[in-house]
This record gives C-alpha cells, structure tokens and sequence, in this order.
C-alpha cells in the first residue's frame, strides 16, 4: 500500500500528544498506546470524533463527573481529573453550554478554590455528589445533553471499584457510572477520559484489554471498569486527554481562546496541590505535579497541544471545510 498524507493531520498530533507517556517507574507503562489502538480501530482521530459530537450539541447542558479519592492515598482528591474537567467546562461554557461539574465532598475545597482563582464561578455549576441512592443519580443525569466522565473510577463486572493497584475503594461517589446510565436512558451524548483502564468507559474495550492488566494485579470482577460509553479517550494522564479534546474543540470552532495556555495549567495544578489535592503516580504526597509529572513537563504538554491549534488555524480553509463555515 502506497503512503499517503492524513486527512486530519491536526488532530492526529493532538491523538498522539494525549498518548505520550511520561510515567514514572511507580505506575504502568506501555499500556496507552495499545489501549488507543484497541479503541480506534479505523475512522477518525479520536479527538476529532469528540469535539464534533460536542459541538454538535453546543449550547445544550453538559455535565462533567470527576474527582477520585481515597482515605490514604487522597484524601480530597487527586489533582489528575479536576483540572482537566475545569479546562474542558470552561472551554464548553465559552462555547454557550450550562456546564456543571459533579464532584465527591471530600474535593469541594479544593476545586471550589480553583473556580474562585479562575474566575469561573458563575459560569460553572459545582454540584458536591451526596445522593441517595442510584435512581436519584440516574435522574439528575438525564438532565444534560452530554455526560463527560473524566479520570472517574468505574465498576467492574461485579460493582467492585480499585485503585491501579487493585486496592478496593469504597469512599467517593458510588454512583458515577449510573450518570452514564441515565445520560444513555436519555440519549445524550456520553464520553469518557481515562488512563489506567479503572476509569468508566473502558468498558468500550474491557474484554480485549485484559493482557493489558498491571502485573501481578488481580481485581474479582476484573481489573477493567465495566460501564461503556459513546466515546472514550484514553490518555496518558486524563487531564492531559481533556487538554486534547479542548484543543479540538478550538480548531473546529476557530476559537484559539478557548485553550489554556500551559502557564495556566500549571498555576492551577499548583493551586489544587495547594489546597489539598495530590499526585497520584507516586508515593510522595508533597509531589509537585500530575501523576508523578513533574510540572514543567505538564506546562509544556499544554504549550505543544496550543502551539498545534495555533498552527492548525493558520490554514482556515482546510479548518472551514471540515465544518462547512465559510472561510
């Protein structure tokens, strides 16, 4: 078969960056890659799939589930999640939705803290997960056009949830993937950012991922969360996933604002770790980064992914003609 150039070569950078691995020697290496390939098969950049199916619902409710704690490990929460879900709220709120963020309790300070920084908190809802049951759950997600789980542990085949590990949670929110459940009832879009595998949306590929599994783990019910969705995405590090997929949004609305520039990713990283969110990745509760990145290297990841919108709107007609504007 002869080569020949990609289609969608913007979008194709931004699949790759979400895929690059810098993960320290505590965590699984070598697995992004394959889980990627398992999930795209043929068709499009992922990315690209996304924000088209996002932008197709523009200014319609959207709801983003994030925030992974645990009684040792994070006790308010983990940095890797709540910072790419405001990036991803914002950037959908700019685009005209009503965006509200579901988090655990026990991160409500932190995030909270963030929006304040951000000055985000009066375009975006935070809404703390205290509900009764899964019913209660299922109801307020059929409220939104589009369910984004972003960096959330999901339920395996018998309603177990892990860490990468395999070390059992119980704290948290037990009814995220009933979100995706009523969003699904509904017929929203829904979407999941993961990278690990533990995350809800693995389900799209559980079975054909298990070689996949960490080794030495073994999870009953499985290692793989359970729960499906419309599109998933897995990343490197699932903030990094959610940069990518707001890039994507910025080239197809040809709106570069609608990225952080990788200065304020680090500034809010930096604000959640301060404020009480941690690392996860590594052991060192004092760590200065994303799952065990440090943060030069996380602002940098954000500097490439907006150097490729940059370029990418310097061609608007190849932009226009993937959305059918006029140039």
């Amino acid at each position: 078969m002869s080569a020949r150039p990609e289609p969608l070569p913007a979008f194709e950078s931004l699949d790759r960056l979400a895929q690059i691995e810098m993960r320290p020697p505590t965590s699984p290496a070598g697995i992004v890659g394959p889980f990627y390939e398992l999930v795209r098969r043929d068709g499009p950049p992922l990315t690209y799939r996304i924000a088209q199916d996002l932008l197709n619902r523009r200014g319609g409710p959207a709801l983003i589930v994030t925030g992974l704690v645990d009684t040792v490990r994070f006790p308010h929460g983990e940095i890797d999640g709540p910072i790419g879900s405001l990036a991803l709220a914002r950037c959908l709120s700019l685009l005209g939705a009503d965006v509200t963020i579901a988090i655990d309790p026990e991160a409500r300070g932190p995030v909270t803290a963030i929006l304040e920084q951000a000055g985000l908190t009066s375009s975006i809802t935070l809404h703390v997960a205290q509900f009764p049951d899964a019913e209660s759950a299922r109801t307020f997600a059929q409220g939104f056009d589009a369910v984004i789980a972003v960096e959330k542990l999901g339920r395996n085949a018998i309603g177990g949830r892990h860490l990468i590990w395999g070390t059992p949670v119980d704290v948290g929110d037990p009814f995220a993937d009933d979100y995706i459940q009523g969003a699904k009832e509904r017929g929203a879009l829904t979407v999941g950012v993961g990278d690990n595998g533990n995350e809800i949306g693995f389900g799209n590929i559980g079975e054909a991922a298990e070689p996949l599994t960490p080794p030495g783990v073994t999870v009953d019910g499985g290692f793989f969360a359970a729960t499906a969705v419309d599109h998933l995405l897995p990343a490197s590090i699932s903030n990094l996933g959610c940069y990518a997929i707001v890039a994507a949004l910025a080239i197809l609305a040809d709106n570069a604002d609608l990225v952080l520039p990788g200065g304020v990713v680090r500034g809010w990283t930096e604000l959640g770790l301060a404020a009480g969110l941690r690392s996860g990745g590594v052991d060192d509760p004092d760590f200065q980064g994303d799952d065990g990145v440090p943060l030069r290297y996380v602002e940098a990841h954000a500097e490439l992914l907006a150097g490729v919108v940059h370029q990418a709107l310097l061609d608007r007609p190849r932009i226009a003609a993937l959305t059918g504007a006029p140039v």
